[in-house]
């Protein structure tokens, strides 16, 4: 699963996952339809963040970080695991 599906399967809205053995918060929010989604997320030790943007344009998913590598980004979405609680 590529880093657009495993964000594209996530419901709106806060979720609770782990990312290099620590707690963050992670929020998703959807705009136009589906076809923008804002990605935040912050360690819960309040010591990292990331943010991004993803837009669908013509059956294409492109990533747009927010002041930060692209590949920061990339790399918490990859390796995040959700906490089931």
């Amino acid at each position: 699963m590529d880093a657009f599906q495993r964000i594209d399967a996530l419901d709106s809205g806060h979720h609770k996952v782990i990312y290099h053995d620590e707690r963050w918060g992670l929020t998703v929010k959807r705009y136009s339809n589906g076809h923008a989604v804002k990605v935040f997320a912050e360690a819960l030790s309040g010591g990292d963040f990331i943010s991004g943007n993803l837009y669908l344009i013509d059956d294409v998913w492109s990533l747009k970080p927010c002041e930060m590598p692209r590949e920061k980004v990339m790399s918490f979405i990859l390796g995040f695991t959700l906490i089931d609680e």
